[in-house]
């Protein structure tokens, strides 16, 4: 039997550590499905954050100093329409560019952002009066412009490119920008994972007097198609055999606004910190920062191009914009964007929005490097920390131990299952929170731990559940011919409160002996003499269930019976006697009915016709309270649950004197100090326990 044990528990070992083998493996391979479900817990908890969310009062709502003028279908037809504003074709010329910059800039705005791509040269010849040089000669005069560009190809993604060789048919191979960042990266890695190859001349007459930002928008390597939720804040370019680190669009934005000068102090990224000056933006070994967003869409104003324009032609001082006229200082100090709005080419899946414009998004991204990077701003959205893949896992494994330990204690399966339910809901609101609340902006990864901790759990329950299953089994096998169907069921129903280990119990132990069996034998055939012992025992067995009492054995002529184990009640020793009294009312209904049993073989006389006297039975009961040895007794191929000890001797003992002395019912003084509520009992003496010095005072209980 042991050995049969010991093989079932090693294979239930060995099925658990394959399960989680197989659960490595499946993780591992199917690690981009894990990242699909990441980005989607990432979206959600986005979402909580905006304006009007979770902790929403502690943050900064969107600024309205950022506005977009919007250059889109409707704008596009409506100005070529307008015979006031006389333009070609789309695209534009890069004069009438040059016009909407000088006009916006005579409002005093403190950023222009160009948000346009002028990658190609509109007029070869290059004279002063092209349209190249005219706008070029416009984005120059302006100190606050901010011009973006767009790179090709990520270093990672591609190792067939030859850097030396990609523009050494180019005169200007590298002036990106005039105002080159004063970078000083730590992490090798992340310098690496922010490289780009330029395989485009980026043209100096476009960069000479500006400030360039790159406008790429971060996506996933393996999945174009995968929301935006981040922005970058530096580019490492590779043009030639050069390297020139470059500000994304947004960072380049904030530079101006805050009148940083990148040339005289240098950015550090130290410990996935960007620094500059009272500005700190998070980011992760990738060189991303996880976009902070206010709405899902509409955040900023967009401004019509043909409003702008025509207000240019009119020579007016105010625009109109959603039915109403405003003056045209309304730019004044603000950060103007202009850029492209259309609905297909220039919208993007975000995390807050399926359809959200490419203007809004940078929008979004500006504000965050320009408010919330700013640690002296007290309403800002911290950037969130990415917690690092150790404290992960060790949190992680945390919370599946916790799931462990909750299934172990639980007291049954239901409660199991809601301890371990109770503990996954609290990992996805320890995850919402941390990434939430103002003070902690962690991301605690979501999808990967919530699959092992959820794994954990249904292992963890599965073989709670087998254990249950064989506890039930056992606490059946035990006490099953034991103890009444109620108690049975009370024991399945809440096995932890039985203690099935060897422990010393109080209890209150009762021994029924059947005082005349050898007379009553002499008399009957023995399967007439069985038949009577067996229903008297039947009727006693019914009457020990009725008050809850455990029956230890049958030995020949008596029955052992116990109270306190395995179910306990400060009435244990009132039931043991109340269930005396009423095996002895049994007993006289029995000697005092002569149709109880009938023996026909006897010329159709009863027994006691023909043997008058000697058919009464007579049962002997003797009952004692105190600790015994409760346990399982007996050899590893043959064992019973019983009583031992000395309060066991004690009944054994009282019993004889039943006998000896002619009384039904024997209880000592342990029993009647036990009780609530007094029984009338008649004191008969004090009697010492064989083979011990233990003396007992012995009382009799009146029918």
């Amino acid at each position: 039997m042991n050995f049969k044990v010991e093989y079932m528990d090693k294979l239930k070992i060995f099925l658990t550590a394959i399960l989680l083998v197989l659960l490595f493996v499946f993780a591992h391979f199917f690690k981009d499905v894990f990242d699909i479900f990441e980005n989607k817990f990432i979206d959600f908890r986005s979402r909580l954050t905006m304006d009007g969310g979770l902790f929403a009062q502690r943050y900064k709502t969107a600024d309205n100093n950022i506005v977009i003028v919007a250059i889109n279908d409707l704008t596009q037809y409506e100005a070529a329409n307008s015979p006031e504003l006389n333009l070609t074709r789309w695209p534009w010329s890069r004069v009438v560019w040059a016009k909407v910059i000088n006009f916006l800039e005579k409002q005093n705005p403190k950023v222009l952002v160009v948000d346009l791509n002028f990658s190609n040269y509109e007029d070869l010849s290059r004279n002063y009066a092209s349209a190249d040089m005219v706008l070029a000669d416009t984005l120059g005069y302006y100190k606050n412009i901010v011009l973006s560009t767009a790179l090709r190809t990520q270093i990672g993604e591609s190792e067939k490119y030859d850097a030396s060789k990609i523009l050494e048919n180019y005169e200007n191979p590298y002036n990106p920008s005039s105002d080159p960042l004063n970078m000083r990266i730590y992490n090798n890695e992340l310098d690496k994972n922010i490289t780009y190859y330029s395989h485009t001349p980026i043209p100096n007459i476009f960069t000479n007097s500006t400030t360039m930002g790159v406008t790429n928008l971060v996506t996933n390597k393996h999945n174009r198609e995968e929301n935006i939720r981040y922005s970058q804040p530096v580019y490492k370019l590779v043009k030639g055999n050069k390297d020139y680190y470059i500000p994304s669009l947004a960072l380049a934005t904030m530079m101006k606004y805050k009148d940083i000068d990148a040339l005289t102090e240098e950015l550090p990224i130290e410990n996935n910190l960007l620094k500059i000056g009272s500005h700190s933006i998070r980011v992760n070994d990738e060189g991303k920062a996880l976009i902070n967003w206010h709405k899902n869409a509409n955040t900023y104003p967009e401004i019509p191009i043909n409003s702008i324009l025509l207000s240019m032609v009119r020579g007016a001082d105010y625009f109109e914009y959603d039915n109403q006229k405003i003056p045209l200082d309304y730019f004044k100090d603000k950060i103007v964007i202009i850029a492209q709005t259309q609905t297909n080419s220039e919208t993007h899946n975000t995390a807050v929005s399926k359809d959200m414009p490419d203007a809004q998004i940078k929008a979004t991204i500006i504000d965050n490097y320009i408010n919330d990077s700013d640690t002296q701003n007290k309403l800002r959205k911290n950037f969130v920390k990415h917690i690092s893949p150790v404290k992960g896992t060790v949190i992680t494994v945390a919370f599946c131990l916790a799931i462990i330990f909750a299934i172990i204690i639980a007291t049954n399966l239901p409660l199991a299952f809601i301890n371990g339910g109770l503990i996954i809901f609290t990992y996805v609101l320890f995850s919402i929170f941390a990434f939430a609340h103002p003070k902690l902006r962690i991301m605690l990864d979501m999808a990967l731990p919530l699959y092992w901790i959820g794994a954990i759990f249904i292992i963890a329950f599965a073989l709670k559940a087998h254990y249950e299953l064989k506890r039930k089994q056992k606490i059946e096998r035990i006490f099953g011919n034991l103890v009444s169907e109620q108690v049975l069921k009370q024991l399945v129903d809440k096995p932890h409160r039985l203690n099935l280990k060897s422990t010393i119990q109080k209890v209150t132990v009762m021994s029924c002996n059947i005082y005349n069996n050898i007379q009553i034998s002499k008399e009957l055939p023995p399967e007439k003499y069985v038949e009577l012992i067996n229903k008297i025992f039947n009727s006693i067995e019914e009457i020990i269930f009725k008050y809850n009492g455990t029956i230890n054995r049958f030995v020949g002529n008596s029955v052992l019976v116990y109270w306190g184990y395995p179910i306990h009640s400060r009435k244990d020793s009132e039931k043991a006697i109340r269930a005396a009294i009423e095996i002895q009312q049994k007993i006289n209904e029995l000697n005092s009915s002569v149709n109880n049993i009938s023996f026909e073989e006897y010329d159709e006389q009863t027994f006691e016709e023909k043997n008058p006297g000697k058919y009464s039975i007579d049962v002997k009961i003797a009952i004692n309270t105190g600790n015994a040895l409760v346990g399982q007794i007996g050899s590893s191929n043959l064992s019973d649950f019983t009583v031992m000890g000395e309060t066991v001797d004690v009944v054994e003992r009282v019993e004889d004197i039943c006998s000896e002395f002619d009384k039904n019912i024997i209880v000592t003084e342990s029993t009647l100090n036990n009780l609530d509520e007094k029984i009338p009992a008649e004191y008969l003496g004090i009697v010492r326990v064989k083979n011990s010095s233990t003396k007992v005072k012995i009382f009799e209980i009146k029918l």
